[in-house]
């Protein structure tokens, strides 16, 4: 299996290369991206050097998707090229070019290609507030309420690949992750935050913020994702076009708690300003079911405290510091 990860040097999208690297059954990744993957994930990437390749590409090329497809004889794609909320509204037209026309090329290259199995990102954004669904958990089944252009891109995409599925016969997959967790996130500032509460502290650095901590949140690492895709992509279809990738709630209070397990002389300070009044009339939902991927897939996220182990030697490892043991 030959499988193309268009954004693979992005926070889910590096993972993502490298949990399909360490699969026996794929024989070749390709990372597409306008930057290539960062020092300290290539000293994971460079033991699997011999099927490892890195295409400096733009998603909103399609001629360049297709010269990678065509050079490596691709049979899986993977889109994770996006731009985030922040970037989105700083530069609304390229938002516009990586996340609309992008999503469209990633489909037409594939179905130009003969490539029938596509993964792709969308987002837990799509649900829009956690009041439109109340005090419960929110399905796939929901009706969607985006409320930013980046989730209006994100459902538009899930109808085009709708749209392909049903004119073309080829199978998508969608994922709609919650807040993105791991080291080096930066876009928007909800994840530098989860980021940084770990990264800090696992290099010797204080973290602190001017929130109390206590704002709820469902979380996905970037290994988590990586290891759905990759079960995703091994499969020749699946039994639902979309699938949340959740945790259940918590706050920064409570990775905080578990950093401090890890590094009892981590200084972490936070502030005093509380929660919004109501937080659930805007953002996003932080009740997420899990139960569509444990059911069709077995597939559940790993718990906080083996992520946020990952997370601290990730931070390690660009440091160039001993890693804590476990991982």
């Amino acid at each position: 299996m030959k499988v193309l990860v268009i954004g693979g040097s992005g926070l889910f999208g590096r993972k993502t290369v490298l949990h399909l690297l360490r699969d026996d059954e794929v024989s070749c990744v390709v990372d597409m991206d306008v930057v290539p993957p960062k020092d300290w994930i290539m000293k994971s990437i460079n033991e699997y050097a011999k099927k490892f390749h890195f295409v400096r590409g733009d998603v909103s090329e399609l001629e360049e998707i297709l010269n990678v497809m065509s050079t490596y004889s691709i049979d899986r794609v993977v889109n994770l090229a996006f731009l985030l909320p922040g970037a989105v509204e700083a530069n609304p037209r390229l938002s516009v070019k990586i996340n609309e026309l992008g999503m469209c090329n990633a489909f037409e290259a594939a179905r130009l290609m003969g490539v029938s199995r596509v993964v792709y990102a969308s987002s837990e954004g799509v649900y829009g507030p956690q009041n439109f669904y109340g005090d419960r958990e929110v399905t796939e089944d929901d009706p969607m309420h985006p409320q930013s252009l980046y989730a209006a891109a994100k459902q538009l995409s899930e109808m085009l690949a709708a749209l392909y599925a049903d004119k073309y016969g080829m199978d998508f997959t969608a994922i709609r992750p919650p807040i993105g967790f791991g080291h080096g996130g930066q876009i928007p500032d909800i994840i530098k935050l989860f980021s940084e509460v770990v990264s800090l502290p696992a290099v010797g650095k204080p973290f602190s913020t001017d929130s109390d901590g206590t704002d709820l949140h469902s979380l996905a690492s970037a290994d988590d994702v990586a290891a759905f895709i990759r079960l995703l992509v091994k499969a020749p279809s699946s039994p639902h076009p979309a699938y949340n990738i959740a945790s259940p709630p918590c706050n920064l209070r409570d990775v905080a708690d578990v950093v401090r397990r890890y590094l009892p002389d981590a200084v972490i300070n936070f502030g005093d300003r509380p929660p919004p009044a109501d937080p659930g009339k805007t953002g996003i939902p932080w009740k997420l079911s899990f139960a569509r991927a444990r059911d069709d897939f077995g597939f559940v996220c790993m718990p906080l405290e083996e992520a946020v182990l990952i997370h601290i030697n990730d931070a390690k490892t660009e440091a160039g510091l001993p890693l804590l043991p476990g991982k």
